[in-house]
Formats: C-alpha cells, sequence, structure tokens
C-alpha cells in the first residue's frame, strides 16, 4: 500500500523532507509525471550544501575541480529532460515514483 506524501514527509528529517519537496517542485517544473530517484539525485547535486556535491568534492580531493560537479549536474539535467513528460495543467499532487518511497 503506497504511503501518501504527508505520512512519509512525516517520517523525514527536515532536510530530507526539504529536498524532497525540492525534487517534487523539479519534477513538476519540468512537466514530468512522477519524481524519481534522478530528481532527488540532481537536487541534491544541485544544492551547494547538497550530500551528492559534498561527496563529488570528496572524492577527488586532489584532483577535484568546480566543474567537475558541473558536468555531472549537467548529466543529470540532460537525462531529466529524457524523461518523459505529462500533458495535464494540474501536477501540483505528482505521484512519487515507488524508487523514492521509504521503504
Amino acid at each position: 500500500m503506497r504511503a501518501d506524501l504527508i505520512t512519509i514527509q512525516q517520517t523525514l528529517t527536515p532536510e530530507a523532507a526539504t529536498v524532497l519537496n525540492q525534487s517534487i517542485a523539479e519534477a513538476t517544473r519540468r512537466n514530468h509525471g512522477h519524481t524519481t530517484p534522478l530528481h532527488v539525485a540532481a537536487t541534491l547535486l544541485s544544492s551547494s550544501s547538497g550530500f551528492l556535491r559534498q561527496a563529488c568534492i570528496k572524492s577527488h580531493p586532489n584532483s577535484s575541480h568546480p566543474l567537475q560537479c558541473r558536468a555531472l549536474e549537467l548529466c543529470f539535467s540532460v537525462a531529466l529532460e529524457r524523461l518523459p513528460t505529462t500533458t495535464t495543467t494540474t501536477t501540483s499532487n505528482l505521484p512519487l515514483n515507488n524508487n523514492v518511497h521509504a521503504k
């Protein structure tokens, strides 16, 4: 049984709920029918304080260049552009992809 968004958000830390809300907003902005792990990863990477960005920078501390994270951001953006879009105008309550649900 799928939990609704409010139930999911209540189980998350404030930081995780913020990331999820930003991911949902990104999916809505792009007219995607679902919020997917790709949306979440892109959100984590695009945030200057995001965990994925920090991991990217720390993964190669001696050779890390600011453009490496930007290049990865662009790859995520291209992948998001390739996702199918919805034609409905009411995407305020996008369903979460099953992979995003807490288990």
